[in-house]
């Protein structure tokens, strides 16, 4: 029986159309040549910065302290950085000059350096320092609001006086970068503003 050279052509013709398909099958697949049993080895990575609470490491610690913080987790901010984070703020010769009352208080709220969130809490107090159960503050949501400017946050907490408890030695100078938002936020997931 003979074949029609135009149909043989046409076989011809189908022939790389389905080494194509076969193809990309194969790159769709899940089996990465070990029986689609997962990865075959344990992989290992280091952690290299933690940033919980805006300005603890960029304000609190020294610049060669910051790696260790970076590398380190929350439970170990007690014996690594809670002394030199105090030693920034209290009494004569450091930097802010605070009472110790106060660092106490600061120190119990920015250390661990983690960002709170009580999911317990109305969504709608949410904000930095929000679960705090001290004045002003709610004891409320906590984490950040996208409109929190976290930079003078973090500057009013350590050289301002949001706590109400050391007036006499407050740097009002220092309480703001003077840096607006300019960013217009979304009113859809990622909610985050374009780039500008």
């Amino acid at each position: 029986m003979s074949m029609n050279p135009s149909n043989r052509l046409r076989r011809w013709a189908l022939v790389p159309a389905v080494l194509g398909l076969a193809l990309v099958a194969a790159g769709c697949s899940d089996d990465n040549g070990n029986g689609g049993s997962g990865p075959t080895q344990t992989r290992a990575y280091n952690q290299v910065q933690r940033l919980g609470n805006p300005l603890v490491s960029e304000v609190l610690l020294s610049k060669r302290s910051h790696a260790t913080h970076g590398a380190s987790s929350p439970s170990d901010d007690a014996t690594l950085i809670a002394g030199e984070a105090l030693g920034f703020l209290t009494g004569p010769g450091s930097v802010a000059n605070r009472d110790p009352g106060y660092a106490a208080v600061l120190g119990g709220a920015l250390i661990p350096d983690m960002l709170i969130v009580q999911t317990d809490k109305d969504p709608a107090t949410a904000g930095w320092l929000t679960w705090l159960n001290l004045a002003p503050f709610s004891n409320g949501y906590g984490g950040r609001k996208l409109t929190d400017d976290v930079v003078d946050l973090a500057l009013l907490a350590v050289f301002g006086d949001p706590f109400g408890a050391d007036p006499t030695h407050t740097t009002p100078s220092l309480t703001t970068d003077n840096v607006a938002n300019d960013s217009q936020f979304l009113t859809a997931f990622p909610y985050v503003g374009v780039p500008n």
